[in-house]
């Protein structure tokens, strides 16, 4: 397929998120906490990933899973803080973060030359923005969508179509969207109508692609294979 348009979700696809989450988390505990142990990070992940997921569905709005998120944290990590600061502490430490997978930079600057890209991104304006210009990304982009900002997230299809109108509204079967997860960035692309890439990044075990439901049209673990896949 004649690919012309390619829609690249943000974390866990080109930016490191699991890093990035780890080293703001880190910051924030110890700064309104003064203590930090290394359990409280895949803590904090694991009820982070089901708020998340939360939202996805529609059961509960983005300006609550800021809050939500860190009253379980608090509940099973035995911390004492005020949820609201946390929250806010939490989310300006990770605005400042500049991780990255190894060869994106490279990655989008070959692309950037062949394809119109549009960064399609789940997340909250002040954090994808700050990460955004700490990365220097923002020029490889004709179009940036953030669910916050837009008030509609992966994977609604109206999401989708504001991605492709941002991209010049190109043919449906000209968009490949290129995501880690299957429930937003992979199912969304099903509901909207186009081909999808599902990236598996390093710390997570390589499905089969008939395992996936919903299922990718492509599946790589690295850049180098995405890069196959659009030749």
């Amino acid at each position: 397929m004649a690919y012309t348009h390619l829609f690249f979700d943000a974390d866990g696809t080109l930016f490191d998120f699991n890093t990035s989450e780890k080293k703001a988390l880190e910051k924030a505990v110890r700064a309104l906490c003064g203590v930090w142990k290394p359990e409280f990070a895949p803590m904090y992940h694991e009820v982070t990933k089901r708020t998340w997921n939360e939202l996805e569905r529609k059961l509960i709005t983005l300006e609550r899973l800021k809050t939500l998120r860190f009253e379980r944290f608090k509940a099973v990590s035995g911390l004492d803080f005020d949820v609201k600061q946390m929250s806010k502490v939490y989310i300006d430490f990770l605005s400042y973060s500049d991780d990255l997978y190894p060869g994106t930079i490279e990655l989008l600057e070959e692309m950037s030359r062949k394809y119109t890209l549009v960064l399609a991104t789940n997340g909250i304006t002040s954090v994808q923005r700050g990460r955004i210009a700490a990365t220097g990304t923002e020029k490889y982009f004709k179009g940036i969508v953030i669910s916050e900002e837009v008030g509609v997230a992966k994977p609604d299809p109206e999401f989708f179509r504001l991605c492709a109108e941002k991209g010049g509204n190109p043919p449906k079967e000209n968009i490949l969207m290129i995501g880690d997860s299957l429930t937003s960035d992979i199912q969304g692309a099903v509901n909207f109508g186009i081909a999808s890439c599902m990236i598996v990044p390093p710390h997570k075990a390589m499905p089969a692609i008939g395992e996936c439901n919903p299922r990718p049209d492509y599946l790589v673990r690295n850049f180098a294979s995405l890069k196959e896949i659009l030749r």
